[in-house]
């Protein structure tokens, strides 16, 4: 992967996130104080201002990073498409299959759920641990973030819509997985109350462009729990790539600037483990994705106020 000459970000203002320019450790804020959302909009005019600012040397005045307080890259994302059971070597923890076992993709496609937009929190953010759940499990993924609209996409020509590339971690709550017993067998997998609680969808913690990064699908994917290694894997263990998973979304409908999508989980969640430690206030996770940057968030307890 290109080392980037430059990434983009968002950071905490007196009012609402703006983007910022990220270059040699040093923040720039954009002409006007953008969103992020603003600048998706017309990404490709804002990538041949900023190309030329750096150039020219015409970026102003910056202030080092460890002065600002990022918070999501894309606060607010339109969309947020997550891929589920998409790493063949999470789908053999998962199963209790050997190492080797061969996973052969579905016919019908990757399987996508969304997420509440609500629940993304942005980089040293705090994770709520709700009251009533225990088995709290983390997530490293690598997110796609659109930039172009796009329908009916190709998979040779899927990448051209994505704006740039970040870090997600899917923080589920495992305990609220299935309803047991269910009123019907299709209502026994409740995928809102595994995935759907606030502060769930840590994000961070910056985009990059997707022009420094030629092939996402060769990417070391890390988490860490208090420095204790839990995921270890690659983007290349992906069931669907990306370009796959573009193609299949474009498909059912119109990828719009804003969008994300989460491309799935590789092995060493908390689920896959029946002797796992899950997660505890005070911990604190790092989800990192080669080239792209390493997500840091802590976990809370949720405190509840009393009324009246």
């Amino acid at each position: 992967m290109t080392t980037p000459r430059y990434v983009l970000a968002s950071i905490e203002s007196e009012g609402d996130p703006v983007s910022v320019i990220v270059h040699d450790d040093t923040v720039y804020e954009l002409p006007g104080g953008p969103s992020m959302r603003a600048v998706l909009d017309d990404w490709q005019g804002w990538t041949e201002q900023i190309e030329s600012a750096i150039s020219s040397g015409r970026l102003g005045r910056g202030v080092p990073v460890a002065e600002v307080r990022f918070a999501a890259p894309l606060p607010e994302p339109r969309n947020l498409y997550m891929a589920g059971a998409n790493y063949a070597d999470h789908a053999r923890e998962m199963r209790g299959l050997p190492r080797d076992a061969p996973i052969t993709p579905p016919v019908q496609g990757p399987f996508f759920f969304l997420k509440p937009t609500s629940t993304v929190v942005g980089p040293d953010s705090a994770v709520v641990l709700p009251n009533g759940i225990d088995r709290l499990d983390w997530e490293v993924e690598l997110a796609a973030i659109i930039g172009t609209p796009a329908r009916n996409m190709s998979e040779e020509s899927a990448l051209d819509c994505v704006a740039g590339y970040t870090v997600i971690n899917d923080v589920s709550a495992r305990d609220r997985f299935k309803r047991e017993p269910a009123p019907e067998p299709p209502m026994t997998f409740d995928w809102f109350s595994q995935k759907g609680w606030a502060t769930t969808c840590p994000m961070g913690p910056w985009l990059v462009p997707s022009q420094f990064c030629a092939d996402p699908g060769a990417l070391r994917m890390t988490l860490r729990v208090n420095d204790v290694v839990k995921q270890n894997s690659s983007t290349a263990e992906m069931i669907f790539d990306l370009k796959a998973q573009i193609a299949f979304l474009s498909r059912v409908v119109e990828l719009l600037p804003g969008d994300v999508i989460a491309t799935g989980t590789p092995a060493g969640v908390g689920a896959g483990d029946k002797n796992s430690r899950y997660l505890q206030p005070g911990d604190e996770m790092a989800a990192e994705v080669e080239g792209i940057g390493t997500l840091r968030n802590r976990i809370e307890r949720e405190h509840v106020s009393a009324v009246g």
